[in-house]
């Protein structure tokens, strides 16, 4: 990836401080703590929100852990909208978020130790937790 941003969205504590681990002794990452009070649209918005506010160098890798990973349409469609690139995902043990004819518009790499069936059956990436300085050394992430 050329040079830009990675960004960890995560509402809550990351559940994986090994991935954490990973990425900031790779020194990449830009967190966002998003408040989890309040409807799931409105965390979308506030999430969105976030990332504007940190104005990431584009192109951007996007990670997110468990029901974060339900944001990720609605970040992916602001990104478009801002005109950042996104270059692809991290899903750290997630809730899979619907697929549509505009999501996922990057390549997607979960990370999980029991990864739902679904992973493979939509053409993702699928890694055990312990393999996230893998994906980093694999350049995925800057």
């Amino acid at each position: 990836m050329d040079e830009g941003t990675v960004v960890v969205v995560a509402a809550g504590a990351p559940r994986s401080s090994a991935v954490m681990d990973a990425l900031d002794a790779a020194g990449v990452g830009s967190g966002l703590a998003v408040p989890l009070s309040g409807p799931s649209a409105t965390l979308a918005s506030r999430t969105c929100a976030a990332i504007s506010a940190l104005a990431p160098a584009s192109p951007l890798v996007i990670v997110a852990f468990g029901s974060d990973a339900l944001l990720l349409p609605a970040v992916a469609l602001a990104q478009r909208a801002a005109h950042r690139r996104v270059v692809g995902y991290l899903l750290v043990e997630p809730a899979l978020p619907p697929g549509s004819d505009t999501w996922p518009d990057a390549p997607i790499t979960v990370l999980d130790d029991s990864p739902d069936p679904q992973v493979r059956l939509r053409g993702w990436t699928s890694l055990p937790l312990s393999a996230a300085g893998q994906w980093l050394a694999s350049g995925a992430a800057g």
